[in-house]
């Protein structure tokens, strides 16, 4: 049995590492949730699955300062990229429902994962 392909989040079309058939970072942001603090927590603490040694940059700041390293993180059911934590931070980023009542139904902490466990077969995109 085959297990569903994760749900994607924070893959923003108008960014580098972005997806077309994914909203854009410049509608999602000024969205705040009254659950920010306990999301953030939940994306932050989740497995991460792929690291990659090129780094992401803020598409917002005239500055392009550094966010990170390029990595992709799971809960198991959705995938985003380490940036979407930072995007919900400082530009209220959109959370989606979805996302909410799945890290609230478990208490804001996502599951652990093994550092083999495999999710290649389950991204979303090629």
């Amino acid at each position: 049995m085959t297990e569903a392909k994760l749900l994607p989040v924070g893959f923003f079309s108008d960014t580098e590492i972005g997806e077309a058939s994914q909203p854009s970072l410049v509608e999602s942001i000024g969205k705040p949730s009254e659950w920010k603090d306990e999301v953030l927590r939940y994306l932050k603490a989740a497995h991460v699955m792929i690291t990659a040694g090129v780094g992401l940059y803020d598409e917002l700041s005239p500055g392009r300062e550094l966010v990170g390293a390029y990595e992709l993180q799971t809960d198991g059911v959705w995938v985003w990229p380490r940036s979407y934590s930072f995007y919900v931070e400082r530009y209220d980023a959109e959370i989606p429902k979805r996302l909410l009542e799945l890290a609230s139904s478990r208490n804001w902490t996502p599951p652990a994962f093994s550092d083999d466990a495999d999710f290649d077969d389950r991204i979303p995109f090629s």
